[in-house]
């Protein structure tokens, strides 16, 4: 029977304090694959071969000021524990047959932080953005995924993508 997921809510952790109700948006980082073009003599075309993991940078857009949170967020030199857990619903022919829960936990350094645009009758909005170093995501308690910038570790469902090239280089 064929299924359909679908997430419309989340809430956002920040080291371990709920968020509930005070982001309007949490965009997580895209993971983004460095391509290098090869280009050879005999070639009609060229190639384009994976070379790593871009920088990843994500954002949340908080909904007010909020004191508590920004204390952290304003310092670049200090990490901060990001959590998004969101409801997956799976549908089918018969309706809703299943929720299961997503989690993304993610370390992240904030690199650009508004003081804030005011408008007459119009709710001021904040985003913050934040470079990421780690991030692991489960489906269920499973490992979807995983990658950490600073161990040469990435992880899709639970297989180690970057062993050989860690054992070949000596780590």
């Amino acid at each position: 029977m064929t299924e359909f997921n679908a997430i419309y809510n989340a809430n956002v952790y920040v080291n371990g304090n709920s968020q509930l109700g005070r982001a309007s948006q949490f965009k997580l980082p895209d993971i983004s694959v460095g391509q290098t073009e090869t280009k050879g003599l005999g070639l009609a075309g060229s190639v384009k071969l994976p070379s790593g993991i871009e920088a990843l940078e994500g954002e949340i857009t908080w909904n007010s000021f909020y004191p508590d949170v920004f204390t952290k967020v304003y310092n670049p030199f200090k990490a901060c524990q990001l959590m998004v857990r969101a409801n997956i619903q799976a549908f089918n022919a018969s309706g809703l047959a299943a929720e299961v829960p997503m989690v993304v936990m993610v370390m992240a350094t904030f690199s650009k932080n508004p003081l804030g645009t005011y408008k007459p009758k119009e709710k001021a909005e904040f985003a913050s953005t934040f470079q990421a170093t780690e991030i692991h995501q489960t489906v269920s308690g499973r490992e979807v995924l995983y990658y950490n910038a600073f161990t040469n570790q990435y992880r899709v469902n639970g297989v180690d993508m970057l062993a050989q090239m860690r054992a070949n280089i000596g780590m």
